[in-house]
């Protein structure tokens, strides 16, 4: 799969018991070759067993008063060995597209500015985003985003959703942004480029998740969260799975 020009694998959903056994042993099949595949497999699932997420009760700090009360009060903490990775905080209520229905490319019922929530990255940490632009420890915004589909993105990418990280001092209202061009502009100052920050969002599942996971691609380095966003669909509640790649970016 390809996205903003960069190469990205489609990893298994987290629903599923043994993702990366699974998946290995329908790729290659019966024999010799498929033990020695499930035998790597099953080192990756160990590897994966090292990152953990666990509720965190707390608010962000950092933030502006408005945006801070239109998020939860409490968040997750994605770990590994090592210690904290980063801090993730959702949006209490989005509302969704009116009559949203997926297509190859767009596959999440969000409007293009509207605040998802909030990313921290601990001190110490050398985050980046998606593209692999350098970012500082801190917190930023999360808004939801789409690639341009333009002559200067043609080609680029399979699907258009991420989400793009704003600076808290600058981003403080959290109303949707409308203008996108205003929007990856304010972005871009979280790398100090003029491309803005990305997320990559993976197509989600077809069903609302059962809890809050975190998944490790061992291969290419993504670590990606799988959460429930709280989606409002006119008067009805509706929860949006959302798979967040948190760390990692695409080669390219």
């Amino acid at each position: 799969m390809r996205v903003f020009g960069l190469d990205v694998i489609t990893v298994p959903q987290a629903s599923s018991p043994r993702p990366q056994a699974r998946f290995c042993m329908r790729v290659f099949g019966s024999g010799f070759v498929a033990l020695v595949t499930l035998a790597l497999c099953e080192a990756n699932v160990a590897l994966a067993a090292d990152h953990k997420i666990t509720e965190l009760k707390e608010a962000p700090a950092g933030l502006s008063a408005a945006v801070t009360a239109a998020l939860n009060g409490s968040g997750y903490r994605l770990s590994d060995a090592k210690g904290v990775v980063c801090d993730v905080w959702l949006t209490k209520e989005v509302p969704l597209k009116p009559k949203f229905k997926s297509s190859l490319r767009i596959k999440y019922p969000f409007l293009p500015g509207q605040l998802i929530g909030a990313i921290r990255f601990p001190d110490g940490s050398k985050p980046n985003d998606f593209r692999g632009q350098e970012l500082k420890p801190g917190i930023y915004t999360l808004r939801y985003g789409l690639q341009p589909d333009d002559g200067n993105h043609l080609g680029t990418s399979e699907i258009r959703d991420f989400l793009v990280g704003c600076p808290p001092k600058d981003d403080v209202d959290p109303k949707r942004v409308e203008d996108i061009q205003k929007l990856f502009k304010l972005s871009g100052t979280s790398a100090g480029t003029t491309h803005p920050a990305i997320f990559l969002l993976f197509p989600p599942g077809a069903k609302p998740f059962s809890a809050s996971a975190v998944r490790h691609d061992n291969e290419k380095h993504l670590l990606i969260l799988d959460v429930n966003v709280n989606g409002k669909d006119g008067d009805a509640a509706t929860p949006v799975p959302v798979s967040l790649v948190t760390v990692g970016k695409g080669e390219g």
